[in-house]
């Protein structure tokens, strides 16, 4: 099984746009992350072609609209897999990186892209083993079985990857940089605005539609 990188030019830019504003953080823990990470991996990350991405739901946190159930749901963390199940419905793939409910996402007969970063490999390697169908990701260059998305919050590496597989129609559920549901401070609402400045960059390629 081999990694997969969407896009090394975009994932340079985003890089270089969330480690300029946010140097704060752990990112020199990355590459030990990536290290890591692969050696968690269960399934091989060419199976994300077996799903049809041509119509796609994702559904964050904050997300208060009930999805249609047509077309691939993706949920983004542990909290939208409970969300969704209280709505009857159920997603075909998770994006996290098992900071949000993570038991949720250990429970959901689903696909899981589950993020490796500098700040979350005690983490990931608590919650990864529990896990039966996990492609794990990461964000420096990968190393044996994993994914570099580009992005940097899991909802939009959740929508980068929805267009990377081509999908034509994606239907985001709860985007609200405004409404935070995890934690409220400075940081958290840092990262919100890089992830609309990221969303704001997919517009431009396909059409994005955005509901409470």
């Amino acid at each position: 099984m081999r990694s997969i990188v969407f896009d090394p030019l975009e994932w340079e830019f985003a890089r270089s746009l969330y480690t300029s504003i946010l140097p704060t953080l752990n990112f020199s823990g990355d590459y030990i992350a990536a290290e890591v990470a692969s050696s968690y991996c269960t399934v091989d990350p060419k199976y994300l072609w077996s799903f049809d991405w041509d119509s796609v739901s994702i559904v964050m946190p904050p997300a208060m609209t009930r999805p249609s159930n047509d077309g691939l749901i993706i949920a983004v963390e542990g909290y939208s897999v409970r969300l969704l199940r209280g709505w009857g419905l159920k997603p075909q793939i998770v994006v996290t990186d098992l900071d949000f409910e993570p038991e949720e996402v250990i429970n959901c007969d689903c696909l899981v892209l589950a993020h490796a970063h500098g700040d979350n490999i005690d983490r990931f390697t608590r919650y990864a083993p529990r896990i039966n169908r996990l492609i794990p990701t990461v964000q420096v260059w990968p190393r044996g079985c994993s994914v570099l998305i580009p992005g940097f919050t899991d909802g939009d590496r959740a929508v980068y990857l929805a267009y990377y597989m081509g999908a034509r129609e994606i239907r985001i559920y709860g985007f609200n940089p405004s409404r935070v549901v995890k934690r409220d401070d400075e940081v958290k609402r840092t990262k919100l605005q890089i992830a609309k400045t990221l969303l704001e960059r997919i517009n431009r390629r396909v059409s994005l539609v955005f509901y409470e």
